[in-house]
């Protein structure tokens, strides 16, 4: 039988010392959207405007990283839609910053704002446009579907794909990795935490 403290290594089991000394001191962990937490397509509607699909485990992800009352999470991305305020709100994601052309300048307000170094603070992206937060924060996290020249700009690529778990993959890397997996996922393994 499977329990919480059990199934708290299947991920970062695989981390070697560095990678866990980066995801350690996380204070925050800020998600581009388009391309990270879906798929990356844009659907446009007769009416102009746009619809996106979101992962149902990547927001449970969200959640349970919420949960652990250490890690805040934050949206940061360079298109505007109804759709991402609408999926921010659902999961109580309160630093939502849309339609940024120039990320670099809104991390260092968030930095300003929340008092966090860059070490305490990691990056999920995909695409040129998320390289200089990348170069900055203390986890860079890249999907595998991201374009070839964010690669290498990566601490680390997740196994799962944009908008099909890459949020969820890191919030439960994070969970693990900072000892909070067992006590925000004991209900669900019928624990005690």
């Amino acid at each position: 039988m499977t329990t919480a403290s059990t199934a708290s290594t299947i991920l970062a089991d695989a981390l070697d010392d560095s990678m866990r000394a980066r995801i350690a001191p996380l204070r925050m962990m800020i998600f581009d959207v388009d391309g990270v937490l879906t798929d990356g397509r844009i659907i446009y509607l007769d009416d102009g405007s746009e619809m996106k699909q979101f992962s149902v485990q990547d927001g449970h992800g969200i959640r349970l990283l919420q949960r652990s009352g250490r890690v805040e999470v934050a949206f940061l991305t360079g298109r505007f839609c109804r759709a991402v305020e609408h999926r921010a709100a659902d999961l109580g994601v309160k630093r939502l910053y849309q339609n940024v052309k120039r990320k670099l300048e809104v991390y260092e307000e968030i930095l300003a704002a929340t008092g966090l170094r860059d070490h305490e603070v990691g990056f999920a992206g995909d695409d040129l446009i998320d390289i200089p937060v990348m170069r900055r924060v203390g986890w860079a996290v890249a999907v595998p579907n991201a374009a070839s020249h964010v690669l290498p700009y990566a601490h680390y690529i997740t196994r799962a794909r944009g908008g099909h778990g890459a949020g969820r993959e890191v919030c439960e890397l994070i969970l693990q990795v900072q000892g909070t997996w067992q006590a925000v996922t004991a209900a669900y393994f019928g624990e005690l935490a």
